[in-house]
């Protein structure tokens, strides 16, 4: 059995299965594959149009009607919704299906509905609605079996019927490989910053050893994996860092590194990890001058990291140069873009703060995030600096007119792929964490062995943890289009704060999400 498109080959079943459908007084289920009165051509030119969303009301989405063929027969048809408007979301959902009376209970709409599925997981829908009547056992069951979940049960003012709504996960079967790494080479620092996500676990000489990166790597590039990002602590001063350096290059894997750029001032050192092999770093500053860097560090590192960033760049390092925003004060901001235009930086990386696991609190909140990617944004969007914004925080709380010539102008990149599962982290100890924002926390309970990474990374647990930071947090992010780009931000800021609670599915919504969402 399969599903096929309306074509010509068909006619004379199609036929067949309207005529029964009329015997039984039941052609109104057909839906979108009947029309009373129209021809077989007209019907075909139709539903291709429907295909392509052209002439269809406000009121109607575009969609895809299938035939359900078996052995040669149109035992039924199936209209797979590429979106859902309002009307859709309230009473509908993505999929309808009707089955020949005479070729019911055989469980073609079982199948029909597992074929379905595998044709959305192709176009990146990964939560299907799907709705029928609460007395349809049958079509309830249909549902169960496909992995529905019922979400409620409502009473429909159109038919005068209670309706019940189903949601269906879709989780690709096929075992995910990630093609980016990140290594936590060391939980060390040279600088002492106020906000670091880590530093409650930085500690003297927690260092990856030498001889175990190179397994891991050698694993690494067994499994296919195409990049690993060093981090930290401090990666940069590991006392093996070039040698790690150059054996992860020598493995034909590009190796960036994100750094505070201090150890970079040293041009002999910044020469050797660029002859090493050392694709990129991104490099954080954090503040505008001395005082401020020393106050937000406990380090005078300032003049180190300008200058690390100017070395690395003359090297032919591709650099870039972070920036967080996370200070309503815009005047430090603007000291900042001085020194930016002063020194010549390019590749200015803004950053929005994001919250780590443990955080009691947020220290700036989505809507004072938003107004201040505003300011910066109409300060400088003139200037011939090239700069991107990486978003954390949800596209919709964003300026509508910001946001359009951001994404013109390339000047935006959104989405975590950790929670895609595109990418793993190891802490210090190897073990995987949820995200270096969880760090203390990982999803692995005891030492996971180098060849059973791969079956781990596609465990339940490890599922799980993509199932619920891949969720939607708002009703309205089903039906945004900005979704599969947006994501709606950093879930960490929707999480709860524990780790735990976030794994085992449950999350909850600040004030402040509420807010926009409404």
């Amino acid at each position: 059995m399969n599903l096929v498109l309306p074509c010509k080959k068909y006619e004379k079943e199609y036929y067949e299965l309207v005529n029964s459908a009329i015997k039984n007084e039941d052609v109104s289920e057909m839906g979108n594959a009947y029309r009373s009165g129209e021809c077989y051509q007209d019907m075909l030119k139709r539903l291709k149009n429907r295909r392509n969303g052209i002439g269809i009301s406000n009121r109607d989405v575009p969609a895809t009607v299938y035939f359900i063929i078996d052995n040669h027969k149109v035992v039924g048809t199936i209209d797979l919704r590429h979106k859902l408007n309002d009307n859709y979301f309230s009473r509908l959902g993505h999929v309808a299906y009707y089955i020949k009376p005479e070729e019911r209970k055989k469980g073609y709409a079982t199948k029909a509905l597992s074929l379905a599925l595998k044709k959305y997981k192709k176009h990146k829908i990964k939560d299907i609605l799907i709705t029928c009547l609460e007395d349809n056992d049958a079509s309830r069951k249909v549902i169960e079996k496909n992995g529905g979940k019922l979400e409620k049960t409502f009473y429909d003012d159109v038919t005068k019927k209670y309706i019940q709504r189903f949601w269906i996960n879709i989780i690709d079967d096929e075992k995910v490989i990630p093609n980016t790494v990140w290594l936590t080479t060391n939980m060390t620092c040279n600088n002492n910053c106020k906000w670091c996500y880590a530093k409650k676990y930085l500690k003297i000489n927690r260092n990856m050893s030498y001889q175990n990166v190179k397994k891991y790597v050698s694993y690494l590039r067994n499994i296919g994996i195409k990049k690993i990002i060093l981090i930290g602590g401090e990666p940069s001063i590991h006392p093996d860092i070039l040698k790690i350096i150059r054996y992860i290059s020598r493995n034909n894997i590009k190796v960036s590194m994100a750094t505070n750029g201090r150890k970079f001032e040293d041009v002999e050192f910044c020469k050797k990890a660029y002859e090493a092999g050392l694709y990129s770093i991104n490099i954080s500053i954090k503040g505008s001058n001395e005082e401020e860097y020393m106050m937000n560090t406990n380090s005078n590192g300032f003049l180190q990291t300008i200058k690390g960033y100017e070395n690395a760049n003359y090297y032919g390092i591709k650099t870039s140069l972070s920036y967080v925003l996370c200070n309503t004060d815009t005047k430090k901001f603007d000291n900042f873009w001085e020194v930016v235009k002063e020194h010549h930086l390019n590749n200015i990386l803004f950053q929005l703060y994001k919250p780590s696991a443990e955080d009691e609190k947020q220290i700036i909140s989505i809507k004072e995030l938003s107004l201040l990617c505003k300011y910066v944004y109409d300060k400088i969007y003139k200037d011939e600096i090239n700069f991107v914004f990486e978003m954390s925080i949800p596209l919709c709380s964003l300026d509508k007119n910001m946001l359009t010539h951001m994404i013109l102008k390339n000047r935006i990149i959104t989405c975590c792929h950790i929670a895609k599962g595109a990418g793993m982290i190891f802490d210090s100890d190897f073990n995987i964490l949820p995200c270096n924002h969880f760090m203390g926390h990982p999803l692995n309970d005891t030492k996971i062995k180098l060849d059973e990474l791969v079956e781990f990374w596609n465990s339940n647990n490890a599922k799980q943890f993509r199932k619920i930071i891949g969720k939607y947090p708002s009703e309205i992010c089903s039906r945004c289009k900005k979704w599969y780009q947006c994501g709606g931000g950093c879930a960490i800021r929707w999480l709860s704060s524990n780790p735990s609670e976030a794994i085992n599915d449950k999350y909850v919504y600040t004030k402040e999400v509420r807010k926009w969402q409404h």
